[in-house]
């Protein structure tokens, strides 16, 4: 029983998971999150940019402005030419601070240790730069929906952490990042969307009263969506360095120096005023 709540490997879900991000809800999840990209963070600084997420999604990649993109997965099987590489999510094959973008979509929450893929992440992000999350909300519709149909169906999109934006914060402040912003999206119930109106409510009046549903709860900044996207810059402080010099011995020296230009000058001043005398 307790096998319905455990969490696998994305080695062995990413496939499946990669198929329901195709879906209808799927595509409707990821384009409301391209949206969002392209509004806010379409223009972030960098050269080099990194994605992970379900699919080498390379619409969501091409809203950023970096040059140098790429892109990891975690499995081999049916994978496209657009996947530059193949790697554990928890060691990265890269060194550290080196990306100056990354946009990490929907990994954490699938993740069986999503504290270890995140802190790997941002080791590999360069100080001053930028992290994109994309995680489901545990309080929106998908998150709602996900303990009974963890009872009534074995897909592994029903089995996800619960991450709260509140730990997310936490983590990221522990590993030395500022978050700058956060914004909730996709509000429309996962049973009830479809991309085919006539399949969908059977009514295209219908369709559109879910379309101004999603502008007017975004305009609202309603924090119920389907999924939620934090942006955080990395802030790694400089050292102060202890110097091997006495502070004693400095102090006497600039009052040295000091001393010896006050001579100078009241020496030139003496000179000025007996050549004026003659």
């Amino acid at each position: 029983m307790l096998k319905r709540f455990s969490i696998k490997e994305l080695e062995f879900t990413a496939e499946h998971l990669s198929m329901w991000s195709k879906s209808d809800f799927g595509r409707y999840v990821l384009a409301t999150e391209r949206e969002l990209i392209a509004q806010k963070y379409s223009a972030l600084p960098g050269y080099r940019f990194m994605h992970l997420g379900l699919t080498a999604d390379e619409q969501s990649a091409n809203e950023f402005s970096q040059i140098h993109r790429f892109n990891f997965q975690t499995r081999t099987g049916g994978c496209s030419s657009d996947v530059s590489a193949v790697a554990d999510l928890t060691e990265l094959p890269l060194p550290s601070d080196i990306v100056d973008v990354v946009l990490l979509q929907h990994m954490l929450e699938f993740s069986a240790s999503p504290q270890s893929v995140l802190a790997e992440v941002c080791r590999v992000i360069a100080p001053g730069g930028h992290l994109v999350v994309c995680a489901l909300d545990p309080f929106g519709p998908m998150g709602l929906a996900k303990l009974p149909m963890q009872l009534l169906s074995n897909s592994p999109q029903y089995r996800f952490h619960s991450l709260r934006i509140g730990r997310l914060v936490d983590w990221l402040t522990l590993l030395n990042f500022e978050v700058d912003s956060i914004h909730h999206g996709a509000h429309q119930w996962p049973f009830l969307y479809n991309a085919d109106s006539s399949a969908m409510l059977e009514s295209r009046e219908k369709v559109k009263l879910g379309v101004k549903w999603d502008l007017g709860c975004q305009k609202m900044g309603l924090p119920l969506g389907n999924f939620f996207m934090i942006h955080a810059v990395k802030r790694v402080s400089r050292v102060i360095g202890n110097s091997s010099r006495n502070w004693k011995t400095a102090a006497r020296e600039r009052l040295t120096v000091s001393a010896s230009q006050s001579l100078g000058s009241k020496k030139s001043v003496d000179k000025r005023s007996s050549e004026n005398n003659f």
